[in-house]
């Protein structure tokens, strides 16, 4: 797991220029956009986890073909923890406060529109991706925890890429006369429902050390891949921290409070910590780690013969250096031996800071059988992914990223119904 440098916070925050939706019911649908089964598995209410096998052959215009650098905008996974707000661009502002600022002000979407644009593909990935995968007790047994199992069960989904446009956030913060920032707090608009807070309401909200958002790849978009922001990605304004865990990219954005003094963790965002047995302190999680992941839906059956196994690989510290896949078959219950030992990848695309890098290594000669497939991922800052017995175990199942198998069966046409 790679470095971790500043919190997680969601708090009580100030009311921000834009019209919120009521307060979230569990009768409420918190996505907006259409999700079909074909491209998406319904984890729980507002959780939309991105199926992998139609990334590796899905139906675009008319025919059959693999997902390309980025995922289309309809396809990309969702968490949402409240209905999009109603938000009306002739009423919304983005409002800049704080002591590090000598001209606070607001500004209009056309404002944010006139000024310098930036463009970066960027991959998006949960905190908790693959969280399912954790086991559900610690190492030595359960000592009064244990892994919740009422929260999402992401599997490996909670990932996508996208082509993001949008000003620096660095600009945004210069135009309000930004002098010497300590900590920035951006805010969403969402109202969230969550009655162990006083009011029984927050909003979503995340603070980062100044140094993180003056970079020039910490950009605030209004655009994915050449279109108007969807409403479930943060329409009208989002926050992308580059290479960071997305439980930080701020959706719905409507305060940036930018401050020369520390801005305290408060509210839901104090739990987006690494705590367990293995923790004498709460460790913050913030870089994403590096991780990988087959284009196969799992229990996915195939045909003997010659295969070609694909996948993608991507890291929040940097570019991807080398990719290796392993097979290793069911011979009795229980019983797996090698069938394929690791062997290098080939990299399809150039290995970009922060973007994921598409894979693919031959599988010849395969018979009937069930096996189980696994990539290990390395990038360049030498972050290598465990064997999933070493990976660290924590009380909220983030950052999980071992190089957990994927199951496939393949059986001749002629055992087929």
């Amino acid at each position: 797991m790679a470095g971790a440098t500043a919190p997680f916070l969601i708090g009580e925050a100030p009311s921000a220029a834009g019209t919120a939706a009521p307060p979230s019911t569990e009768a409420t649908n918190f996505v907006v956009q259409p999700t079909p089964s074909w491209y998406f598995v319904h984890r729980e209410n507002g959780s939309e986890e991105m199926k992998w096998g139609p990334v590796g052959r899905a139906p675009l215009a008319g025919e059959r073909q693999r997902y390309g650098e980025v995922i289309p905008n309809d396809r990309l996974y969702i968490h949402n923890r409240a209905r999009p707000p109603q938000i009306d661009l002739r009423t919304w502002r983005l409002k800049l406060t704080g002591d590090a600022l000598t001209r606070p002000r607001s500004f209009t979407y056309d404002e944010l529109l006139a000024m310098p644009s930036v463009t970066l593909k960027r991959v998006i990935d949960c905190g908790a991706n693959c969280a399912a995968f954790f086991p559900k007790l610690p190492p030595g047994g359960a000592d009064h925890r244990w892994l919740p199992v009422g929260y999402t069960q992401w599997h490996f989904g909670a990932v996508g890429a996208a082509e993001w446009t949008g000003v620096r956030a660095k600009d945004v913060l210069a135009a309000a006369g930004a002098e010497s920032p300590m900590d920035v707090k951006f805010t969403g608009l969402d109202v969230i429902v969550n009655h162990s807070f006083p009011g029984g309401k927050i909003h979503y909200s995340q603070v980062a050390p100044a140094d993180k958002v003056l970079k020039d790849d910490t950009l605030l978009v209004y655009r994915m891949n050449g279109q108007d922001l969807p409403v479930d990605h943060g329409y009208p304004l989002r926050l992308i921290l580059s290479g960071w865990a997305a439980v930080t990219y701020i959706k719905w954005l409507g305060e940036i409070e930018v401050s020369k003094r520390r801005i305290s963790p408060t509210g839901l965002q104090t739990r987006h910590v690494l705590t367990g047995p293995a923790y004498p302190k709460p460790v913050v999680l913030s870089v994403g780690p590096v991780r990988s992941a087959i284009e196969h839906d799992p229990e996915v059956t195939l045909y003997p013969g010659d295969i070609t196994l694909r996948g993608r690989a991507w890291s929040g510290a940097g570019a991807i250096d080398h990719v290796d896949v392993s097979v290793e078959k069911l011979v009795s219950p229980g019983r797996w031996v090698t069938e394929m030992p690791w062997r290098a990848a080939r990299l399809l695309n150039t290995s970009e800071p922060y973007m994921w890098v598409r894979f693919e290594v031959p599988w010849p000669g395969v018979k009937p059988g069930q096996y189980r497939v696994m990539s290990r991922a390395k990038d360049k800052a030498g972050n290598v992914q465990p064997r999933p017995e070493n990976v660290v175990w924590n009380q909220h199942g983030l950052g999980y990223n071992g190089h957990y198998p994927l199951n496939l069966i393949v059986v001749p046409d002629s055992d087929m119904p």
